[in-house]
């Protein structure tokens, strides 16, 4: 039986933490024996409250003598937070035991501030992605939905997390006990081409229309430094009117209009997961200064940057 560890820390997803506990109950209940057992951690031992205010007891802290065979770590909104150096120090006591390793979204920043990132692959949600790579160039942050390896796992967050779980039954146990347990909550888990794909992304376009796609994979290659439309139009080898017509015709605003949107979810993004000023975050989504960002934002937004965000 797989004893597995769940590192918890204030403001953590109860999400996730449901997406891991209960595909294991039922994987139990499948197996009609325990394969399974789980037990959660925090700093101190005391609970910890959900982002939904849900306080959660712990069966063991930093300091007690428990050695899982798996640990997983869910952080919150503000993961730095949780980067404290007692937690630097039980996450690299647990890897140097040669464990199996894993995160959920933001969890990936403790696990890079502790060095444990530099053969390791970690998914994070989009929305903090960015915010996340900058930071810590050195390490290697994915958009994916999740990740699975035999030493360490990942998830971006949300229901994703139902499929790092799945494959972590499959990995110890079996597949058919994997398939079971998905079909017991009716879920269809994620293909592994679905699961590797970039998120934040509408691929139905490219089954639609190739140069479509190709120019909106170009805009969000240079949200930083924005292209004119007709160099757009150029590398699509497109007239100005086809690209426009293709764009009004699919998503019904310009090519202008649109790749305005994309800046400003990026901004908005980075707004909400960046500790970085508003004017460093307004020139990473190629706006010229605060002011020029300002005035797109609250059209758009209907609140200016500087009041819609987390840090």
């Amino acid at each position: 039986m797989k004893h597995i560890g769940i590192l918890l820390f204030d403001g953590f997803p109860m999400i996730s933490l449901s997406s891991i506990i209960e595909p294991l109950r039922i994987a139990n209940r499948e197996s009609r024996q325990p394969v399974f057992e789980w037990s959660l951690i925090t700093a101190t031992g005391e609970p910890v409250s959900s982002s939904s205010s849900i306080e959660i007891s712990a069966d063991y802290d930093f300091q007690s003598d428990f050695s899982p065979d798996i640990l997983l770590a869910l952080t919150s909104y503000h993961p730095e937070k949780a980067v404290t150096q007692p937690a630097i120090n039980y996450v690299r006591r647990q890897s140097a035991r040669g464990i199996l390793m894993g995160c959920v979204d933001t969890g990936a920043l403790l696990f890079a501030k502790s060095g444990l990132l530099k053969n390791r692959k970690a998914a994070v949600h989009h929305e903090s992605l960015k915010a996340i790579r900058d930071s810590h160039p050195a390490e290697v942050f994915i958009d994916r939905l999740f990740d699975f390896s035999d030493s360490f796992c990942s998830s971006a967050g949300g229901v994703a997390t139902l499929d790092m779980t799945l494959a972590l039954i499959a990995h110890f146990e079996d597949k058919k006990l994997s398939n079971a347990v998905a079909e017991a909550i009716n879920y269809r888990p994620l293909t592994t081409s679905l699961a590797q794909i970039e998120l934040g992304q509408d691929w139905s376009v490219a089954r639609l229309d190739r140069r479509l796609a190709l120019a909106v994979e170009i805009m969000r290659d240079t949200l930083d430094k924005p292209l004119s439309i007709s160099e757009l139009a150029r590398r699509t080898e497109l007239k100005n009117w086809q690209l426009r017509r293709k764009f009004l015709k699919f998503f019904g605003e310009t090519p202008a209009r649109y790749y305005l949107n994309l800046r400003l979810e990026n901004a908005r993004a980075l707004l909400k997961n960046s500790p970085a000023s508003v004017g460093d975050i307004g020139m990473q989504c190629g706006f010229a200064n605060v002011e020029t960002l300002s005035r797109s934002y609250k059209k758009r937004y209907g609140i200016q940057p500087s009041k819609d965000r987390h840090y």
